[in-house]
């Protein structure tokens, strides 16, 4: 299993990041290598559509909300090939910190494969770009 961890803060308030992370229907406006996202609800234990542009193309997946606590956390994990974001925020004085952990417990033998090739660089490039998206996004919903 890789997985990646970065910090990042952002000059938003909490609320502003929160909304963006914990909206999955606004991921494809941010989130870079997320395309479309289906869904009804968002809540622990729901799973929704999203459809991801990943190294061999376009993959439409499940992906279940695992773990969600308000304005906190929240975890989703691919249904199919393992992968997850841990989303952690914390108010810090005007801004938020963000805590994200992306990775992949691979389930399929081509998935373990590629975990062991490209998992660490791919989930450090895609956390880069992913915390970059999230600020710029955050930066123009805040007045």
């Amino acid at each position: 299993m890789s997985s990646h961890r970065q910090q990042a803060l952002l000059d938003v308030p909490l609320e502003a990041a929160w909304e963006l992370v914990a909206t999955p229907t606004l991921y494809p406006t941010w989130w870079p290598r997320v395309i479309e996202v289906d869904g009804e609800k968002f809540e622990e234990g729901d799973e929704y559509v999203q459809v991801t542009r990943d190294p061999t193309g376009q993959v439409q997946t499940s992906f279940l909300i695992e773990r969600r606590e308000e304005l906190r956390e929240i975890r989703m994990s691919c249904q199919l090939t393992g992968a997850f974001a841990h989303w952690t925020l914390t108010a810090a004085q005007d801004g938020t910190f963000v805590d994200l952990e992306m990775g992949m417990q691979p389930q399929r033998f081509r998935d373990r494969v590629a975990d062991i090739t490209i998992g660490r660089t791919y989930f450090r490039k895609w956390s880069d770009e992913s915390l970059d998206g999230l600020r710029e996004a955050a930066n123009d919903r805040v007045p």
